[in-house]
Protein backbone atom coordinates (compact mmCIF):
# COMPACT_ATOMS: atom_id res chain seq x y z
CA UNK A 1 0.00 0.00 0.00
CA UNK A 2 1.32 3.54 -1.05
CA UNK A 3 0.19 6.83 0.20
CA UNK A 4 2.12 9.99 -1.80
CA UNK A 5 2.41 12.90 0.33
CA UNK A 6 3.90 16.45 -1.88
CA UNK A 7 6.89 17.80 -0.72
CA UNK A 8 7.23 20.76 -2.97
CA UNK A 9 9.17 22.68 -0.57
CA UNK A 10 11.71 20.28 -1.87
CA UNK A 11 11.10 20.73 -5.57
CA UNK A 12 9.91 17.27 -5.32
CA UNK A 13 7.40 15.95 -7.12
CA UNK A 14 5.90 13.29 -5.28
CA UNK A 15 6.95 10.85 -2.47
CA UNK A 16 6.21 7.48 -1.13
CA UNK A 17 4.74 6.42 1.63
CA UNK A 18 4.18 2.69 2.47
CA UNK A 19 2.18 2.06 5.41
CA UNK A 20 1.60 5.51 6.39
CA UNK A 21 -1.53 4.85 8.09
CA UNK A 22 0.00 2.31 9.91
CA UNK A 23 2.35 5.09 11.87
CA UNK A 24 -0.27 7.52 12.11
CA UNK A 25 -2.41 4.75 14.49
CA UNK A 26 0.91 3.74 16.22
CA UNK A 27 1.67 7.55 17.11
CA UNK A 28 -1.80 7.68 18.54
CA UNK A 29 -1.72 4.70 20.59
CA UNK A 30 1.21 4.22 21.93
CA UNK A 31 2.26 1.52 24.87
CA UNK A 32 5.58 0.91 26.11
CA UNK A 33 7.91 -1.34 25.90
CA UNK A 34 11.86 -0.11 25.52
CA UNK A 35 13.29 -3.74 24.98
CA UNK A 36 11.32 -3.72 21.89
CA UNK A 37 12.07 -0.65 20.77
CA UNK A 38 15.26 -0.38 21.51
CA UNK A 39 15.92 -4.02 19.39
CA UNK A 40 13.78 -2.83 16.03
CA UNK A 41 16.15 0.45 16.36
CA UNK A 42 19.01 -1.27 15.92
CA UNK A 43 17.13 -3.23 13.29
CA UNK A 44 16.47 -0.08 11.06
CA UNK A 45 20.38 0.61 10.66
CA UNK A 46 21.48 -1.60 8.09
CA UNK A 47 18.37 -1.50 6.26
CA UNK A 48 18.52 2.74 6.14
CA UNK A 49 22.34 2.16 5.40
CA UNK A 50 21.20 0.70 1.93
CA UNK A 51 18.69 3.41 1.55
CA UNK A 52 21.71 5.56 1.96
CA UNK A 53 23.92 3.40 -0.57
CA UNK A 54 20.99 3.24 -3.15
CA UNK A 55 20.88 -0.47 -2.67
CA UNK A 56 17.10 -0.51 -2.88
CA UNK A 57 17.15 -3.87 -4.81
CA UNK A 58 18.70 -4.96 -0.97
CA UNK A 59 16.43 -3.45 0.98
CA UNK A 60 13.23 -4.82 -1.01
CA UNK A 61 15.37 -8.76 -0.57
CA UNK A 62 15.51 -7.74 2.88
CA UNK A 63 12.25 -6.40 4.13
CA UNK A 64 9.68 -8.37 5.82
CA UNK A 65 7.54 -10.62 4.12
CA UNK A 66 4.47 -7.97 4.49
CA UNK A 67 5.99 -5.31 3.17
CA UNK A 68 7.04 -7.26 -0.29
CA UNK A 69 3.45 -8.49 0.05
CA UNK A 70 1.93 -4.73 0.04
CA UNK A 71 4.03 -2.96 -3.02
CA UNK A 72 3.11 -4.52 -6.09
CA UNK A 73 6.29 -4.92 -7.31
CA UNK A 74 10.23 -5.00 -6.80
CA UNK A 75 10.17 -2.89 -9.65
CA UNK A 76 7.85 -0.21 -8.58
CA UNK A 77 9.28 -0.37 -5.07
CA UNK A 78 12.88 0.36 -6.62
CA UNK A 79 11.68 3.24 -8.80
CA UNK A 80 9.48 4.93 -5.91
CA UNK A 81 13.00 4.65 -3.57
CA UNK A 82 14.71 6.72 -6.79
CA UNK A 83 11.93 8.88 -6.62
CA UNK A 84 11.97 9.82 -3.00
CA UNK A 85 15.62 9.32 -1.96
CA UNK A 86 17.39 10.80 -5.23
CA UNK A 87 16.66 14.41 -4.86
CA UNK A 88 17.67 14.34 -1.27
CA UNK A 89 21.33 14.79 -2.43
CA UNK A 90 23.92 13.79 0.25
CA UNK A 91 22.96 13.21 3.57
CA UNK A 92 24.19 15.63 6.10
CA UNK A 93 23.63 14.03 9.48
CA UNK A 94 20.77 11.43 11.11
CA UNK A 95 19.31 11.08 14.70
CA UNK A 96 16.90 9.19 16.08
CA UNK A 97 13.93 10.71 17.19
CA UNK A 98 11.21 8.87 18.18
CA UNK A 99 10.45 5.10 18.86
CA UNK A 100 6.58 3.90 19.07
CA UNK A 101 5.59 0.53 20.14
CA UNK A 102 2.52 -0.90 19.92
CA UNK A 103 0.48 -4.67 19.85
CA UNK A 104 -2.49 -5.40 17.39
CA UNK A 105 -2.51 -1.70 15.49
CA UNK A 106 -5.98 -1.55 13.77
CA UNK A 107 -5.20 -2.30 9.92
CA UNK A 108 -2.21 -4.08 10.72
CA UNK A 109 -1.97 -7.91 11.08
CA UNK A 110 -1.81 -8.96 14.48
CA UNK A 111 1.67 -8.78 16.07
CA UNK A 112 3.93 -6.49 17.64
CA UNK A 113 5.43 -3.23 15.58
CA UNK A 114 7.67 -0.46 16.24
CA UNK A 115 7.77 3.17 14.51
CA UNK A 116 11.13 4.50 14.16
CA UNK A 117 11.60 8.01 13.23
CA UNK A 118 14.92 9.54 12.23
CA UNK A 119 15.09 13.79 12.16
CA UNK A 120 17.62 13.91 9.12
CA UNK A 121 19.42 16.46 6.92
CA UNK A 122 20.02 16.38 3.47
CA UNK A 123 21.45 18.93 0.74
CA UNK A 124 17.62 19.44 -0.45
CA UNK A 125 16.78 19.87 3.52
CA UNK A 126 14.92 18.34 6.60
CA UNK A 127 13.29 15.41 6.47
CA UNK A 128 11.52 12.41 9.41
CA UNK A 129 12.40 9.30 7.85
CA UNK A 130 9.94 6.63 9.72
CA UNK A 131 10.77 2.90 9.36
CA UNK A 132 8.11 0.81 10.23
CA UNK A 133 8.88 -2.64 12.00
CA UNK A 134 7.04 -5.62 12.77
CA UNK A 135 8.22 -8.07 15.03
CA UNK A 136 8.49 -11.65 12.69
CA UNK A 137 8.22 -15.09 14.09
CA UNK A 138 11.74 -15.77 14.79
CA UNK A 139 12.28 -13.06 17.07
CA UNK A 140 14.10 -10.87 14.20
CA UNK A 141 12.24 -7.10 13.66
CA UNK A 142 11.33 -7.11 9.78
CA UNK A 143 11.22 -2.84 8.11
CA UNK A 144 7.36 -3.28 6.55
CA UNK A 145 7.27 0.30 5.78
CA UNK A 146 9.31 3.31 5.21
CA UNK A 147 7.70 7.02 4.84
CA UNK A 148 9.40 10.63 4.53
CA UNK A 149 8.01 13.43 5.03
CA UNK A 150 9.57 17.26 5.11
CA UNK A 151 10.10 18.77 8.44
Amino acid sequence: MFRAKSLSGLGWKRTTALLAVLGLVLGACSESNPEAERAAYEATKPWIAWMDEGEYEKCWDEAAPWFRDNISSRDMWIAKARETRDPLGKLLFRELNTTTYKTNPMGAPDGEYTIVVYTSSWDAGNIYESVSMQRQADGSWGVVGYFVKQQ
